[in-house]
């Protein structure tokens, strides 16, 4: 029997975990904010504090070794990057997106709320699920949507388009019947 093996953690959560180092065994840093490529939900890096330095660090997520719900583990301190050394991050530093506060709309239009928080896939990376705040004037209704990322149809800097799952009413009359001839 096959398990799903993947854990997931809400970006929330992840702010401010220790990174540890195996090879000294003791905290270099905390994470910061995920940076995520827009394109494909994907966090490419994590901006990083080392406490007493004003330095702004990166770490990139493929040299993360572990991750798990309490610290995020890596091999040795020189994993940590300052920002601009890895060109690759411009293009996601500039982009500057994240999920959260973004305006949830559907493709047909209908406005839903905007995300609270989200849930990052720690074996793939990957944001998994957005947790959308509903409208004020919705909340008498239906409690706060739970998207999953393969609703996601179109993201932009402060909008993401989702498919629209209600379905139309069926008519309730009845279908004409064809008159009979005797």
């Amino acid at each position: 029997m096959a398990y799903n093996k993947s854990m997931y953690a809400l970006a929330s959560k992840l702010s401010a975990l220790p990174v540890i180092s195996l090879q000294s065994g003791e905290t270099i840093a905390r994470l910061g904010e995920p940076i995520i490529d827009r394109d494909n939900l994907e966090v490419v890096a994590y901006h990083c504090q080392v406490p007493g330095h004003r330095r702004r660090l990166a770490l990139m997520s493929q040299d993360i070794r572990q991750m798990a719900l309490d610290c995020a583990i890596v091999d040795a301190e020189d994993e940590l990057t300052e920002l601009g050394d890895v060109i690759r991050l411009n293009r996601f530093l500039n982009d500057d997106f994240s999920p959260r506060g973004a305006t949830v709309i559907t493709d047909l239009g209908r406005h839903l709320g905007r995300v609270e928080d989200y849930t990052i896939n720690l074996d793939t990376s990957r944001v998994q699920k957005l947790y959308v705040r509903r409208l004020a004037s919705l909340l008498w209704f239906s409690s706060n949507l739970t998207i999953d990322r393969a609703q996601i149809l179109d993201i932009t800097a402060k909008q993401i388009v989702v498919r629209d799952t209600t379905a139309k009413a069926a008519s309730l009359m009845p279908e004409p019947t064809p008159e009979s001839t005797t």
